[in-house]
């Protein structure tokens, strides 16, 4: 689900366990292209008392970053020119777009700020989410 948002948005997609994910080699970074590095999803089924799903919940993290350089101005530039637009435009296209066809709700969306993640600097949140299907 989130990759195909990803693909719809031209978005950079990695899914990877978390010490592979600072391994991400793009010759050209865009500082205006998000990329999201997804860790491996939790899923879980609940049954009723005749062993049938009633739902699943597919629940983990992860990261939605804008290229940055080690170098730039203090927090408030930071938050500003990477962190302030993914929380006011990208997260928000997300959760409407997770929504908007009915089969999954979001029961739990925690966002943690950030900064200079990776090698290559980028700047941005940590999204831990809880979704049912």
């Amino acid at each position: 689900m989130l990759k195909n948002i990803c693909n719809s948005n031209n978005w950079k997609f990695t899914y990877a366990r978390k010490d592979f994910q600072n391994l991400y080699d793009d010759e050209v970074l865009s500082a205006s292209t998000p990329y999201i590095f997804l860790d491996p999803v939790i899923i879980t089924e609940n049954f009723d008392e005749f062993n049938n799903v009633e739902s699943t919940n597919f629940s983990g993290a992860f990261m939605m970053l804008l290229s940055s350089d080690i170098d730039e101005e203090d927090y408030e530039y930071r938050y500003q020119t990477y962190i302030k637009p993914i929380l006011n435009s990208n997260l928000s296209m997300m959760k409407n777009e997770i929504t908007c066809n009915g089969n999954y709700s979001i029961d739990n969306w925690r966002l943690t700020e950030v900064i200079n993640a990776f090698d290559f600097n980028a700047d941005g949140v940590i999204v831990n989410y809880s979704i049912n299907g």
